[in-house]
């Protein structure tokens, strides 16, 4: 959203002190402007420069700077406006093409709200109405929506008349077509219809201190008592996405909700939606509760307006830091201390001039990354068994079970989280009875940073009466911003395209009042039935030898009731005889080399059978009597030998005694038994 509204302190991201001698540069992606001023509000032009409003004194009199800022920090004024006294709070809110504003000017003894035209300098109209907070413009510049105490009222601006009250609503936020309120109703938030006043949909949510809204409200992210979540909304309620760990400050979203800004204690980070930090930086106090953030259009910038100055963050320089950083370590030096202002200012003038060139360069590299990480991820997606290991509370009015599920963080090792399950009622006993004996199952697939996995559409199967409940609490893929009937059409259409990967990535993880539910289980089993066709035609393209652990994982990802199941088990045996054989080669080696006591160590780890930690099986070395032992047995006779004839009987008898006797030239080592015996006992 354009316009962001917080229910308490916002704690910001992220600056430096500008300005004065033996300043800290330590924000290495921060364009630091030179000019050390202040402003009120701002937007970001189509060309992407900073537009600003300040609030100035002069001779007596108050008024209203508009100014702009160009890609090298140069101001410009382009607009002075009267301010009708001396407020102790202005706000300001513009238009989309920053040709109008609204004004709105807060003082012990006098509230003002003008709308006026910058380019004329003209007040179009003012608006009378007691105990104004806050106010909102709707996108198509003719109304204006006024909050005044606990109640909203929605005025025409041109003929500056009430045509819409909105009683005991207080209104948080303005979709971005402007046909919906977001308000706050005690604990309750609800939607309204902008020209009606009808309550378009509510629901609760308790103990907020922040929220923030996706242009459509359909996402939203807020600070409650509990930390920071990200909700959204289905056809009938509103469910938990993700509570992102370790924050627990008041984030502020991006305009595209493609990021969100926290300050959490002495630290100041930016994250993505999926709840992962791209970036974190020192900060310095500052005035907060007067500041405000600034995003550009396409969420490529962002301003913070503080009372320290003016900062600009480059939201590509963001992205890319560690990698732009890597590249050019001149550029980016933290912690570093300047002489004077100059020479601060030349160096963040290299950064704003090279950065072109750098993001350019760096985003080269990094869409081909995306490219192969991409194919990674596809390649990975599989089904694992997850384990239901705990029951919770019980809900009858939502029909939600709290349940504890282990899953997999990486492919070795799990972690217990809490999901919900809906159950209907007269299902619930029997959930609860016999839940320690269902089936579950989720897919899973590896992590953008390849670092785990990704775990998304969780299923438990209940077997007695032929029911799948999903889980659809958990799920760490980043969220979705599309609407669930959008995510439906996307996955429809991959479906048809028979892309049965983005479409199976579409389709899950639904909730359970989607009213094409019994569509999406078809699509999902049918996607997941040709995926794994195509994945098996992948998978035998690999080499058994090279690409052993590979294959051992990508068989993991396989259901047991995948149609070729024998030859998934026929491959996993393949590659465990390879890696045996492997090892036999080296053992032979040693034998060849002569190193005959490390060859015997090192045969200990050639086993009857290899455990296959993917998917959790032993599985035989087929060929361990007939080409292993013989093997061995030549090994401990070369040992023993050599032990015999240099008079080391007892590690003679201990080689010896090994060899199995099926080995062709035992007669010869019964024989160097029996004399190592005799000389032992001498």
């Amino acid at each position: 959203m354009k316009t962001k509204i917080f229910i308490a302190l916002i704690l910001l991201f992220a600056a430096l002190s500008n300005g004065f001698p033996q300043t800290k540069f330590d924000d290495a992606v921060a364009l630091n402007f030179k000019n050390i001023t202040t402003a009120v509000a701002g937007y970001f032009d189509n060309n992407n420069n900073l537009v600003v409003a300040r609030q100035i004194a002069k001779e007596g009199s108050y008024y209203l700077e508009i100014g702009s800022y160009d890609e090298n920090g140069a101001y410009t004024v382009k607009k002075i406006l009267d301010l009708s006294n001396d407020p102790n709070d202005v706000k300001v809110k513009f238009t989309s093409d920053g040709t109008k504003a609204g004004i709105l000017e807060l003082s012990p003894d006098r509230i003002v709200l003008t709308y006026v035209d910058i380019v004329y300098g003209q007040i179009i109209q003012d608006f009378n109405l007691e105990g104004i907070s806050n106010f909102f413009l709707t996108p198509d510049g003719r109304s204006i929506v006024v909050v005044a105490g606990a109640n909203t009222v929605l005025f025409d601006i041109a003929e500056g008349e009430p045509v819409m009250q909105y009683s005991g609503e207080i209104a948080l936020d303005i979709s971005g077509d402007g046909n919906t309120l977001f308000c706050r109703n005690g604990s309750n938030i609800d939607y309204l219809d902008t020209k009606t006043g009808k309550k378009v949909r509510t629901f609760p949510l308790k103990d907020f201190k922040s929220i923030d809204f996706d242009d459509r409200g359909e996402i939203m992210i807020s600070l409650t008592s509990q930390g920071v979540k990200l909700f959204k909304l289905t056809q009938e309620s509103i469910i938990t996405l993700k509570e992102i760990d370790g924050v627990s400050a008041m984030p502020v979203a991006s305009g595209l909700f493609d990021y969100f800004i926290v300050d959490n204690g002495a630290i100041r980070g930016v994250y993505n939606l999926g709840g992962v930090q791209m970036y974190k930086s020192r900060i310095d106090p500052y005035g907060q509760q007067k500041c405000n953030f600034v995003f550009s259009k396409d969420d490529s910038r962002m301003a913070l307006l503080s009372d320290k100055g003016i900062y600009v963050y480059d939201f590509d320089m963001i992205k890319y830091y560690n990698k732009i950083a890597q590249k050019y370590p001149d550029l980016f030096i933290t912690k570093t201390q300047f002489e004077n202002d100059q020479d601060q200012e030349n160096r963040a003038s290299r950064v704003k001039f090279q950065k072109q060139m750098m993001v350019s360069n760096v985003a080269e590299e990094m869409k081909v990354s995306e490219g192969i990480i991409k194919q990674a991820q596809k390649n990975s997606l599989g089904i694992v068994d997850v384990k239901v290991t705990g029951l919770g509370y019980y809900n009858p009015n939502t029909e939600m079970y709290d349940v504890s599920i282990n899953v997999p963080v990486d492919y070795l090792n799990t972690v217990s989280v809490t999901a919900k399950v809906k159950v209907p009622k007269f299902q619930a006993e029997i959930f609860s009875r016999n839940y320690q004996n269902f089936r579950a199952f989720a897919l899973r697939q590896l992590n953008r940073d390849q670092t785990g996995v990704d775990v998304f559409g969780i299923t438990i199967v209940n077997d007695l009466n032929s029911t799948n409940y999903r889980c659809i609490m958990h799920r760490t893929l980043p969220p979705v911003k599309l609407s669930y009937d959008e995510e439906f059409a996307a996955g429809q259409k991959y479906f048809e395209m028979r892309n049965w990967y983005d479409a199976l990535l579409n389709i899950s993880d639904f909730p359970e009042d989607f009213k094409k539910n019994s569509v999406i289980d078809y699509m999902f089993t049918q996607a997941i039935t040709n995926f794994f066709d195509e994945k098996w035609s992948y998978v035998q393209t690999l080499n058994p030898v090279k690409d052993s652990t590979a294959i051992l994982i990508l068989l993991s990802d396989f259901p047991k009731s995948f149609k070729n199941a024998e030859d998934v088990n026929r491959l996993r045996q393949t590659v465990v005889n390879n890696i045996m054989e492997t090892r036999l080669d080296r053992m032979n080696q040693y034998l060849s080399d002569k190193e005959f006591l490390d060859g015997v160590e090192y045969s200990k780890i050639i086993t009857t059978s290899y455990f296959d930690p993917y998917s959790g099986k032993d599985v035989e070395y087929e060929y361990y009597k007939s080409r292993y032992i013989p093997a061995r047995n030549n090994l401990l006779f070369a040992a023993g030998k050599r032990a015999f004839e240099g008079n080391n009987w007892t590690l003679a008898l201990e080689m010896l005694n090994q060899i199995t006797k099926d080995y062709p030239q035992y007669s010869d080592v019964e024989k160097m038994i029996s004399d190592a015996k005799y000389q032992t006992n001498k």
